[in-house]
């Protein structure tokens, strides 16, 4: 068994977060042909760092499946998210109707992934030149059981469903093809797409060697996106269980998703233990999975975050137990963001916009994770 001491965490930690390099957010839009499909035409939104012409930086593309009857902007919340990261993000905007084919917008996920790669070499094209070989297949609901089918139809380095339904032909058979590492996200207050008909099954089915199945306690279906008419009025009617907001529900979401893809894709040992050590060590989940990781031990830091008052308006104030000596305090937005450093035990927070952060506090090569709510 390995021992992870959480000194070296901490260094991972600091590490795996300059992975993180926040770039502008540049979009297009653009109508491809699949030729093996009568030309079939395929809309996206594409979404991309913003750099420079002599730019040479390349980044990996996470190839989004919106849920049924959700257009782009219930999706801003990643784009938001990943692409400051440094990654493209292509929203597949087909199949938008109420009468949505899910066999013709599987196919046309999984034509994406050729296609995107295809603009690398396309002078014409914005992402001439940017476009790196690695490529994640990631949706929701009906999106997550269309990215299920995709990734049995071509490469990826990995697959990321959230709330994944099954869909209106066999689902199952084409996940037992899927070979890439892969993430089910559930919520175990979703009455839209019940965990135990649509997330369970999907999962268990996967023929992936190495799958998670995390569960957010009390999570929805629809909280991974952002507010959706016709998704919120299919959840007020179904799922009475919902006890977190939909920001906590993203805060978590985004927690995994962030070191899982710069893992995957970005080839980050230090964000694959940030990953197994927040699978490990976070209360607002529940996992399970089939992969073969060395076990993470976790010995909690004797450090003590009280906030005055609480929630926090312009101080939040750090009492430290055995008199251990504070190195530093980093603040981080619901979407993983680090939004604020301090090296006091009074930090002032009142330029901190009012939401939901994780204080993440360094003390004596220990460090520990609080959650503050700051409310102006």
């Amino acid at each position: 068994m390995k021992k992870v001491l959480l000194s070296i965490l901490s260094i991972l930690f600091v590490v795996c977060s300059g992975i993180a390099q926040d770039y502008d957010v540049s979009s297009t839009s653009k109508t491809f042909r699949d030729g093996d499909r009568r030309n079939r035409r395929v809309r996206t939104n594409i979404y991309y760092p913003k750099v420079s012409p002599v730019n040479q930086t390349q980044f990996p593309v996470v190839i989004l499946g919106h849920g049924f009857v959700m257009g782009s902007d219930a999706y801003q919340n990643f784009y938001d998210t990943l692409v400051p990261r440094g990654y493209i993000v292509v929203f597949v905007n087909t199949e938008g109707s109420f009468f949505a084919n899910h066999e013709a917008f599987s196919k046309d996920i999984a034509f994406m992934v050729g296609a995107i790669q295809a603009e690398n070499s396309n002078q014409r094209s914005p992402l001439f030149g940017i476009v790196d070989d690695k490529s994640a297949l990631i949706g929701h609901s009906m999106g997550g059981g269309a990215a299920t089918v995709a990734a049995s139809l071509t490469e990826v380095e990995t697959l990321v469903t959230f709330a994944p339904a099954l869909l209106r032909f066999d689902t199952l058979t084409p996940a037992s093809k899927v070979t890439a590492e892969s993430i089910v996200f559930s919520g175990s207050g979703d009455g839209v797409t019940p965990p135990n008909e649509n997330h369970e099954p999907i999962y268990n089915n996967l023929g992936s060697d190495c799958k998670y199945f995390i569960n957010i306690k009390g999570g929805a279906h629809c909280y991974y996106a952002n507010s959706n008419f016709f998704c919120d009025f299919g959840e007020n009617s179904s799922s009475g269980d919902i006890q977190i907001t939909r920001a906590q529900q993203q805060a978590v979401t985004f927690k995994f998703l962030n070191s899982w893809l710069d893992y995957k894709l970005k080839n980050s040992s230090a964000a694959k233990q940030t990953f197994l050590t927040d699978l490990a060590i976070s209360n607002e989940i529940t996992s399970e999975n089939n992969c073969n990781n060395d076990p993470v031990v976790y010995t909690p830091a004797e450090i003590e975050l009280k906030t005055f008052p609480n929630p926090a308006n312009k101080f939040i104030n750090i009492k430290m137990v055995n008199n251990k000596k504070l190195d530093k305090v980093e603040f981080y937005n619901q979407n993983g963001k680090l939004v604020h450093v301090a090296s006091t035990n009074q930090v002032d927070v009142s330029a901190l916009r009012s939401g939901h952060y994780i204080v993440k506090i360094y003390a004596e090569n220990t460090s520990v994770s609080k959650k503050i709510v700051i409310q102006k």
